[in-house]
Formats: C-alpha cells, sequence, structure tokens
C-alpha cells in the first residue's frame, strides 16, 4: 500500500526544525586548546600537558592516545564558572603527567571529548642528560646527593643582547632550608631579571631518580668583551645520618609519615656550580640604525579612534603609536615621536611602558597616544615610522615600519590660539588702546577707526571689549612667565601611571663623582641613569642618548661619546670631568628623598616535609 504526502509544509518545517537544530549544536561546540608546561624537555623528565576546554565537551578526555610516546603518570583537573551580563561561560582545565618513551619530536595527538577533538601538538625532546645549549656546565657526581647545573642560550651574543641563563639544582634526598645565591658577573656591567617563579619536575640519571628545581634569569651585557660569572653557591641542609623511627607501629612505607614519626639530624652543605664564560660582541659595524636595538622580534603598531580619512578641522583624532619588542628591556626601547606638520597641532601623551615574562624571555611594550586637532582642510600625509633593529636569531639587520598615513579634512579654517608670550603693557583706558592699535592690531581697531557706522555706545561697547582683551592677554602672561619660574614636576593620573621614582640625589651625585674619578664608564652610565630619574622625573630618559637630546650640545656630545665607547667602540675618548660639571648646570627637580630599591630573591622552597 503507498501513502501520499498531502501536506508538503510539515515536511519542509521539519526539515528546517532539524537544521536550526544542528546549527545550534554546532555553535555551542566545545573550544579546546592544549600547551605544555615547559619546552623542550629531556629524556626521563616529567612535564604537564594543559587541556583547557572553554564550554561543555560531549564526553570526558580519552587520554590512552597518548601512551604511544608517553607515559601517563597521572591527572587532574579544575573547572571554573563564570557569569558576566547574564551569560554563563564554563572553562576546564586538564592537567596530564606524563614521562617521554623516547627522545626527538614527539607528537600529541589529538585527545577525544567526546565527539570534540583537542588540536595536535609537537614537543622537542632532548636526550637524556644532554646539556643542549651553549655554556652547559655540571656533571653528577657518582658519590653526590645534590648538584647543580648552569647553561646559557647564548654563550657570544651581542652587547645588550638577551641572554637566558638556566640554573639546575638536582637532588635525590630530602632536604629543607636551600638558599641560592645571585649570580655576579666580573669583566662588564650586567643587567639581571629573574624570569617568573622557580619549577619543579623530576628525571632520571644513570638508572637514579632526581628532583629538579629550575631557575632562569635574563642577562643584558652592558659593554663587549670577556664576561666572567663567578660559580654560584647553594646553602642546604640535608640528612646526616640514617633517621631512627620514633613509631611504635614502624615504618608506614610513607615519606611524610616516616620523616614525622622519626628523629633526623640535618647538617649544612655547600653546593657550587661550575662558572662560565660569555664572550660579548660589540655593535656590529653593518648595523646603520641611530638606536642599537638587538631582539628577537620587534612590532610597530597603530590604531585610530577614528577613520583618518574622514576628518573635520578643529575636532581632536587619537594616533597611538605602539612597539613590541622580544628580548629587550624597557630601557633598550627607543622613544615614539611624531613630526610637527603644518595645518596640524599634534599633543603627545606619556608613553604607556609593560614588561612581561614570556617562555623566551622578557616581552617590552611601550605605547603612545598623540592628539591630532586639524586646523585647515585638506589632504596631509605624516611621514612612515621605521626601527632598525638586529635580529639576534639570525645575526641581520632588520626594519619595523608603519607605512605613511593619509589624513583628509574637510571644514573650514580654525584660528590658531594666541602665542603664549608677554603681551603688551596693561592699559586703563580707551586712548592708549587706540594708539596701540595703529601698529597691525586687527580688525577691531579699524572698526573703531570707522566712526560714520558705529554710534556713540557701540564705540564705547567697543573700546570696553578692547581694554578686556588686553586684560585677558596679560594675565595669561603673567600665568605663563610664573609657570616658567617653578620646575615642573611629573603628574600622575590616577588608574593611569605608575609614580615617579624617588632618588636620593646626594647619593647619586656622589656615586657619579666617584665613578668619575675612577674613571668608570659603567659606573659613569649608572649614576647617570639614576640622576635621569629625579632630573626628569615626568618622563625620565632610558639611555645615553635619549639624554643627549635633552640637554645642551658640548654636554650632548660627551654622552654621545660615553655611549659610543660603552657600547660600539672602547677606544672612543669621553670625558668624565665634563659630564659631571655640565650635568650640575641643569635645574634639578625637587622633592627627593631616599631611593627605594628592589626586595632580594626568595630563597629555594624545601621539597620535603619536617
Amino acid at each position: 500500500m503507498m501513502f501520499q504526502n498531502s501536506n508538503p509544509g510539515k515536511h519542509l518545517l521539519a526539515m528546517a526544525t532539524i537544521a536550526l537544530l544542528l546549527a545550534v549544536s554546532a555553535a555551542q561546540a566545545a573550544r579546546i586548546s592544549v600547551q605544555t608546561d615547559r619546552s623542550p624537555v629531556a629524556m626521563d623528565e616529567t612535564f604537564q600537558l594543559v587541556f583547557t576546554v572553554e564550554g561543555e565537551p560531549d564526553a570526558p578526555p580519552d587520554f590512552s592516545v597518548l601512551e604511544k610516546d608517553f607515559e601517563v603518570l597521572g591527572s587532574s583537573q579544575s573547572r571554573n564558572i563564570s557569569i558576566i551580563n547574564g551569560k554563563t561561560s564554563r572553562t576546564t582545565r586538564y592537567l596530564v603527567s606524563v614521562l617521554p618513551r623516547r627522545a626527538g619530536e614527539l607528537r600529541v595527538p589529538p585527545v577525544a571529548f567526546g565527539k570534540d577533538l583537542s588540536p595536535e601538538l609537537r614537543i622537542p625532546v632532548k636526550a637524556a642528560g644532554a646539556g643542549g645549549k651553549a655554556g652547559s656546565q655540571g656533571a653528577a657526581a657518582a658519590d653526590s646527593d645534590v648538584f647543580m647545573e648552569v647553561s646559557v642560550d647564548h654563550a657570544k651574543p651581542w652587547v645588550q643582547q638577551q641572554v637566558i641563563l638556566t640554573v639546575r639544582i638536582y637532588s635525590r634526598v630530602q632536604w629543607r632550608e636551600a638558599s641560592l645565591s645571585d649570580p655576579q658577573f666580573r669583566g662588564g656591567e650586567v643587567l639581571l631579571q629573574k624570569l617568573g617563579e622557580d619549577r619543579s619536575y623530576q628525571t632520571r640519571r644513570n638508572g637514579s631518580s632526581w628532583q629538579v628545581i629550575e631557575r632562569r634569569y635574563a642577562l643584558f651585557p652592558q659593554k663587549s668583551g670577556k664576561l666572567q660569572m663567578d660559580a654560584l653557591r647553594l646553602n642546604i641542609r640535608v640528612p646526616s645520618a640514617r633517621k631512627q623511627q620514633r613509631s611504635p607501629f614502624g615504618s608506614f612505607n610513607d615519606p611524610f609519615f616516616d620523616d614525622f614519626f622519626s628523629s633526623r639530624n640535618y647538617r649544612t652543605k655547600v653546593v657550587r656550580s661550575k662558572s662560565l664564560t660569555l664572550d660579548v660582541q660589540p655593535v656590529p659595524p653593518q648595523f646603520s640604525g641611530s638606536h642599537w636595538l638587538v631582539a628577537r622580534d620587534v612590532q610597530l603598531k597603530e590604531e585610530w579612534s577614528q577613520d583618518p580619512a574622514t576628518l573635520k578641522t578643529g575636532e581632536p583624532v587619537t594616533r597611538t603609536l605602539s612597539i613590541v619588542a622580544d628580548g629587550v628591556t624597557l630601557g633598550q626601547l627607543p622613544e615614539l615621536d611624531l613630526p610637527p606638520a603644518q595645518g596640524l597641532r599634534i599633543y603627545p601623551d606619556e608613553p604607556e611602558n609593560k614588561e612581561q615574562v614570556t617562555g623566551q624571555g622578557l616581552r617590552s611594550t611601550s605605547s603612545r597616544k598623540f592628539a591630532i586637532v586639524p586646523t585647515h582642510p585638506g589632504s596631509y600625509t605624516l611621514p612612515e615610522v621605521e626601527i632598525k633593529w638586529w635580529n639576534s636569531q639570525t645575526g641581520q639587520e632588520e626594519s619595523a615600519r608603519l607605512p605613511a598615513a593619509k589624513m583628509s579634512v574637510s571644514g573650514g579654517v580654525v584660528a590658531e590660539p594666541p602665542p603664549a608670550k608677554p603681551a603688551a603693557p596693561l592699559v586703563s583706558s580707551a586712548a592708549p588702546a587706540a594708539s596701540a592699535g595703529a601698529e597691525g592690531q586687527p580688525t577691531l581697531f579699524k572698526v573703531m577707526e570707522e566712526g560714520s557706522s558705529l554710534s556713540g555706545v557701540n564705540r564705547w561697547l567697543a573700546a570696553g571689549s578692547l581694554v578686556l582683551l588686553f586684560l585677558w592677554l596679560g594675565t595669561l602672561a603673567l600665568l605663563w612667565r610664573a609657570r616658567r619660574r617653578v620646575p615642573v614636576q611629573g603628574s600622575v593620573e590616577a588608574g593611569t601611571a605608575s609614580p615617579a621614582k624617588v632618588v636620593d640625589m646626594k647619593a647619586a651625585w656622589s656615586a657619579l663623582h666617584q665613578a668619575v674619578q675612577e674613571k668608570n664608564g659603567a659606573g659613569v652610565n649608572r649614576a647617570l641613569l639614576e640622576l635621569a630619574q629625579g632630573l626628569w622625573p615626568a618622563h625620565p630618559p632610558r639611555s645615553l642618548d635619549a639624554m643627549a637630546e635633552r640637554v645642551e650640545p658640548k654636554l650632548a656630545g660627551e654622552l654621545r661619546n660615553l655611549s659610543r665607547y660603552l657600547y660600539a667602540d672602547d677606544s672612543v675618548t669621553w670625558d668624565g670631568a665634563a659630564i659631571e660639571s655640565g650635568l650640575k648646570a641643569l635645574q634639578p627637580a625637587q622633592g627627593h628623598g631616599p631611593a627605594t630599591r628592589e626586595t632580594a630573591l626568595k630563597p629555594l622552597y624545601p621539597q620535603a616535609h619536617g
């Protein structure tokens, strides 16, 4: 028997409903990402795979696909639920502890969360015990329970290039109260910054299991030549004898309970690493930039508050320039600026700076806003912005560029504001005002001379308006002169900037004088940058070249000579006495107190209970 469809509209409605449900289901699919807590890793070192799931997956994950190249030691998960504007979002993180089964580039295959899949990931795994980096030092002694290794990623860096120093502490005993000395260098000044928190993991060496604590530093050598790092010193308390059981029930075969129910004596042990030597290269002669900048990567970005092709005279537009550089400190970044342009008023804001730690070291970002007010209609072209930099990975010069920006402005001409200069003497009657107008004042004087077109009342009103105009200009002039006699203080907008650094100027001047007497170029550089925080508190220069742009030519020449001596050619001569005397001639800022210093590095935390 055959049935004929008497209502095709119902079938169409059902098909549309199914399509809508499929679309909603696809829109609600979970988004999954995967990453590692560190990379690369070595054979027999444990590390974590981090799976982040945004939304609700179809089913729990199946991590069995990882067993081909990894030994899965355990997993845990955490969930975060947030409600914003009535919208609920769920994020789940799965931490999977794994151990590589072999060396090489291992593949983390897609993990199934029901119908949802995580992306593929590849991880480089070094052979067990391989240093893998330049300058690796240290080896496990056969009879040692604690030892250290130190390594750097670049043994021959360029001056001011970021060098990653990695310190690893290996132990196979329970210990407590450990403290590690800071790296000390001989042969030149080095800027040092600790990168993030210490990391802990396990590894195997010569058939033994070791607990590893890893600490990383970013080094920035400030002078070319041989640079020697002294051996690091680790003070640690280790067990001195076999523990004695205090529990009447014997051993629990558990490290925590066995240590709690026992008495154990500890002794202090000193562990030293090997020393390291860096061969720091000077600025390459083929570098053509005016500001030496060596980095892993440099990017320039821009943003406009509105389309620059549809502007009107008198209405401000904001252009934001940003430089993002990997492997540099904020002090190495050049200052962003815009040149003046006819028909445009440009008002730069203070830079907003940010420094963060990434897996590759430091990343510095400097952003600066420029308020641009067109005063005349027409088309404008702002020149391109270019920063030349040296690529530390390829050893070649590169350029970060923003193309020339085109602006199209419509509307009428906007009158320029009156210049902030002392005006004519104040007047108290209409007669002197009229005599002043004879020397070329604008239309108000011309109208007063045309007596036939003004009544007597209008003439007095015009004369009174003229007197008020001169009084207003005179008041502006007095205020301008008064402000010039007061040193400018750095202002801080609430919530947008950090307070200016408080500098002990007396100590800074003393340090400069001592460095000049000793002809210590690095010490003079350090003291000058410290003094710059007090001389220009609102916007201190971050380099000798930037400081040279703010002083008179003779002093600027000596500052540039010192910069070339430190970073390019140590045969260049510089006059420390001229620098000191020239800097003292500047007007210092007021209200300085003792300088603040960063807190010392925290000691290593113990890895055992008790």
